[in-house]
């Protein structure tokens, strides 16, 4: 039961994760280019307020029940690919606060994004986008085992 529960909340977290990573990559960042110097402090300063509840709240609940599934997982997931999943996770947080967040605070104390460190913020967001993906190939693995394990009367 325990188990279930916490396969459950890491498929939910970890699509939802990668939803939001695709459209950083794909949508948000790309579309800061657009915004003019007069208006992109008050844009970026609205990001940041709302990037705790958005981004950082899932990403967390990501980190530590895909941690959890590694103690307490189903049958159909092995220990190991619970750890790979685990590991492509925390990759994400740690570039997110260490690669992605001095771009933050730089782009917050100058109220200006240079295009490098939008070059660089869309760099780093397509590695986080990409391991994402890798997270969600694999619960993708998980989900056919499962349909198969349940599918036996197991």
């Amino acid at each position: 039961m325990v188990a279930g529960c916490v396969f459950a909340v890491v498929i939910l977290a970890t699509v939802f994760c990668a939803a939001v990573n695709l459209y950083t990559f794909q949508i948000a960042y790309p579309l800061w280019g657009w915004v003019g110097r007069a208006e992109f402090a008050g844009l970026h300063r609205e990001y940041l307020r709302r990037l705790n509840w958005i981004i950082t709240a899932p990403h967390v609940v990501m980190f530590f029940s895909s941690g959890a599934l590694i103690a307490w997982h189903p049958a159909f997931v092995s220990r190991a690919s619970a750890i790979v999943l685990f590991a492509l996770g925390a990759t994400v947080v740690a570039v997110s606060a260490f690669a992605a967040g001095p771009i933050h605070d730089r782009f917050a104390h100058t109220g200006v994004a240079d295009a490098e460190g939008l070059r660089r913020l869309i760099r780093i967001s397509a590695l986080r986008s990409g391991l994402m993906l890798c997270a969600c190939g694999l619960m993708g693995w998980w989900l056919v085992r499962a349909s198969l394990y349940w599918g036996h009367g197991s």
